[in-house]
């Protein structure tokens, strides 16, 4: 079986909004610095990013 889409783009991409939704959450004041909810949007962005980036429009096609 062969890899569709960019998984490994849609992982970093996932870190980054993970990453960045997490911040600002806890710069608003929405959740705490000790939070658990910190580490699992990380993770649940990483996730996303590779499920995004598999199925993703962005497939790597053969040229003609």
């Amino acid at each position: 079986m062969r890899a569709r889409g960019r998984p490994l783009l849609g992982a970093v991409n996932g870190l980054f909004l993970g990453l960045f939704l997490s911040l600002d959450l806890l710069f608003f004041g929405v959740i705490r610095l000790d939070s658990v909810v910190i580490t699992i949007l990380v993770v649940a962005g990483i996730v996303s990013g590779i499920a995004l980036g598999w199925w993703g429009p962005l497939a790597n096609r053969p040229r003609n």
